[in-house]
């Protein structure tokens, strides 16, 4: 089990750039970022991360793994998995899993995951780096149909439960859960999302690939029997997705037979607007 050593701050521009600082400096595995604001925050292949004070859970892992590169891979796929757990403790909401990383919910995304590997004086370093949209009630134009955050899904689940149950309506259904997302900060759910980390890494370290994993992941990956298209190293690949393997590896079913995406882009028909 990792010891978590936790270092906040009010407002960064990354939490992955303060943590690449800090290895820099040297900094204990289990070094964990977390700030109210970041004012520019980054996704996959560059893409911005809107991140407002006080809304998001914008934080940082450091990582010293002793693994395989292709296992170093998957642990992204573990990060995703401990956000989608979290969420589900903290607020009761089911989660889907994009391959490899997004979180999503009523079809529309609720947190990135970003990691990056670094080598300082020959040693490989990984910084996980995980955006939640928590408390975000409006989104900008570019992202109000594709984006969602825990208290949307919140007040729209109780939305939801009145109009079906109207006058039996039970009046304080997720009361608790409101309360706590309009309190000052967003750590406890940090804390779940850490601690869920904590306990499925541990699995992942054991058998140094997705082998105790990949069953639990499947079963919640929204891929699985869609339509899919990815932009492969190898070119354009599109069928069903099956899950992934043992390796964190994405398996399509083709028409021609089976092939495995280890990395790309991956859109999924029906899912933020792809037709």
């Amino acid at each position: 089990m990792i010891d978590y050593i936790y270092k906040h701050y009010e407002s960064v521009a990354s939490t992955n750039d303060i943590a690449k600082n800090l290895i820099n400096e040297y900094c204990p595995e289990g070094t964990i970022i977390f700030a109210d604001e970041q004012t520019d925050g980054r996704g996959r292949s560059g893409r911005v991360w809107e991140s407002k004070k006080g809304e998001t859970i914008s934080t940082s892992l450091v990582l010293y793994p002793t693994l395989s590169d292709e296992a170093i891979s998957c642990i992204t796929l573990v990060a995703a998995l401990s956000v989608r757990l979290a969420i589900k403790r903290f607020a009761g909401l089911e989660c889907k899993i994009k391959w490899p990383n997004d979180i999503t919910i009523s079809g529309k995304k609720i947190c990135g995951i970003l990691t990056e590997r670094i080598f300082i004086d020959g040693k490989s370093a990984v910084i996980l780096g995980i955006g939640v949209n928590v408390k975000n009630e409006t989104f900008s134009e570019e992202l109000e149909d594709i984006a969602t955050s825990v208290w949307i899904e919140v007040v729209r689940e109780k939305e939801e439960m009145s109009k079906v149950l109207k006058g039996d309506n039970d009046e304080s259904y997720n009361d608790d859960v409101i309360k706590k997302l309009m309190e000052k900060d967003n750590t406890e759910l940090l804390y779940y999302i850490w601690d869920a980390f904590n306990e499925y890494y541990d699995i992942f370290v054991k058998t140094g690939n997705m082998a105790g994993l990949s069953d639990e992941y499947n079963e919640c990956l929204i891929n699985v029997g869609r339509v899919v298209k990815t932009d492969d190293v190898m070119g354009e690949i599109k069928g069903v997705a099956l899950g992934i393997n043992d390796d964190g590896e994405l398996i399509i079913s083709t028409g021609k037979g089976k092939q495995s995406v280890r990395c790309g882009e991956v859109s999924v028909r029906g899912l933020y607007n792809v037709l």
